[in-house]
């Protein structure tokens, strides 16, 4: 009977060890997890923090506004196509431009960027972008630029 109870508590002490090792190691994989996703968070909040944009200009022709858009934060506007641009008419409500490299009734593109000689094609800080609205029915009197990350200007156009 000695025997019996030594292998068992052996067997014992060794699930025990098992149990703890796979509980600790779960621990650590979601201390892990959890770090690396505060982190993404910080980068972020901390992208948005140094992200400006300012509307400084807009004209109009028969269909398609155009709209002045200057970085004036620290962060460069890379991508152009997760961009969002509204309009709206008195008294409506706002309609979204879906991005259009090729131009197209309903949606946005940007024409020029100006000076464009850092990165060509993307919106540093300092540049101007102009962007082409092109409309259809009433001329918009109010526009909306959001960058990707949620910053955002508007103006009245009229």
């Amino acid at each position: 009977m000695g025997a019996g109870s030594l292998v068992t508590a052996a067997i014992s002490i060794v699930l025990l060890v098992v149990v703890a090792y796979a509980i600790i190691g779960g621990i650590l994989v979601t201390a892990d997890v959890v770090a690396t996703a505060h982190k993404d968070q910080v980068q972020v909040q901390e992208s948005c923090l140094h992200t400006s944009i300012a509307i400084v200009g807009h004209s109009a022709d028969a269909g398609t506004i155009y709209v002045l858009v200057e970085n004036t934060g620290s962060e460069p506007v890379l991508t152009f196509d997760r961009m969002a641009v509204f309009t709206a008419v008195e008294n409506g409500t706002p309609v979204y431009y879906p991005y259009n490299p090729s131009g197209g009734a309903g949606t946005w593109s940007w024409v020029s960027i100006q000076p464009d000689s850092i990165h060509p094609h993307e919106l540093d800080p300092g540049e101007t972008m102009n962007i082409s609205i092109l409309y259809e029915g009433n001329q918009p009197d109010w526009a909306q630029v959001t960058t990707p990350n949620g910053i955002s200007d508007s103006a009245y156009l009229r």
